[in-house]
């Protein structure tokens, strides 16, 4: 009997990032053009999903909603310091999920990923 290839990417992905991804977990990876490598998942049932970094050093991050941008989660005082560094404010549009900075690619992964899996989660 073959081995089912996504077993074995999950299991490749859990050994890469010391993550227990289960078989049935939704995963998805990337690899940014730094070559730097990121992998999500989102286990059946649960509220949020995780991100692997490994420029994090694969310490597992909480995702418990899509990317957003600094504009969104600085304070007024943070706000008004970063548009004051900035050219037309650029700074306040960088891409993030909970505190770590992503650029627009990551980002955009990231988001199709969480969107992907939203029937996951609402299988509690």
């Amino acid at each position: 009997m073959a081995t089912d290839p996504g077993i074995e990417l999950r299991r490749l992905l859990s050994q890469m990032s010391g993550f227990s991804i289960g078989d049935r977990d939704y995963v998805s990876y990337f690899v940014n053009d730094s070559g730097e490598r990121m992998i999500y998942v989102q286990k059946w049932g649960e509220g949020a999903a995780v991100l692997l970094h490994s420029d994090l050093a694969w310490e597992p991050q909480t995702v418990k909603g899509p990317p957003t941008t600094t504009a969104h989660t600085a304070t007024a005082a943070q706000k008004k310091a970063l548009s004051n560094v900035s050219i037309d404010g650029g700074l306040l549009d960088t891409p993030v999920c909970g505190g770590i900075i992503l650029d627009r690619a990551e980002a955009q992964w990231l988001s199709a990923c969480y969107s992907a899996t939203e029937p996951l989660r609402d299988a509690r």
